[in-house]
């Protein structure tokens, strides 16, 4: 069973020393989960590798997760670029484009509001950095069922193990900073 670690602070400068300082003292890091509390906001962390073994092959995960107030009417996944979903466009699929050249050549962009979701992308250039350098990802927002009062969640999942803290920290900042203007703090 894997152990939460929660972590707390003000600021992200004292959250962050915390779990860099937390993460070196895992050794082989293979399962680490983190509750991230900064100004009222949570985000949850989870790293998973299984190494495999045997004739079974490996995976591993990063995943960061937030809930965000229902209130939200923004609706949108991005996700990587390949050949799979470029015939998936050829057969239909809507990708929207923000209007930036590097994003929109980058990811698939689906979304219920375009101009919210440009609003939302575009004006930080350290949201948009980050977004190119960890390209083969998805990023949601989007209700955890089909419920109509399902809680919204905003969700980075990424197919690699990113175990690096100077990594983490940097998708954490690009999903506090989407956090805090998906609701901003007077609203929590």
């Amino acid at each position: 069973m894997n152990t939460v670690h929660t972590f707390s602070a003000e600021t992200e400068d004292a959250l962050w020393q915390q779990v860099a300082a937390d993460i070196k003292l895992e050794e082989g890091l293979l399962e680490y989960n983190a509750q991230l509390i900064q100004n009222g906001y949570h985000i949850e962390l989870d790293v998973d590798i299984d190494l495999g073994g045997g004739f079974e092959g490996g995976y591993e995960t990063t995943t960061f997760t937030a809930l965000v107030p229902n209130h939200t009417s923004l609706r949108f996944a991005l996700h990587e670029q390949d050949w799979v979903h470029e015939i998936g466009k050829f057969l239909g699929l809507t990708d929207v484009e923000l209007g930036d050249p590097e994003l929109d050549a980058a990811f698939i962009i689906t979304t219920n509001d375009t101009d919210a979701l440009r609003r939302l992308l575009l004006p930080d250039p350290a949201v948009r950095q980050t977004l190119l350098r960890y390209q083969e990802f998805r990023l949601t927002l989007a209700p955890a069922s089909h419920d109509a009062d399902a809680e919204v969640y905003l969700t980075f999942s990424k197919d690699t193990a990113l175990v690096e803290p100077e990594q983490l920290r940097e998708v954490y900042h690009m999903l506090y900073t989407l956090l805090r203007q998906l609701s901003p703090p007077a609203t929590l």
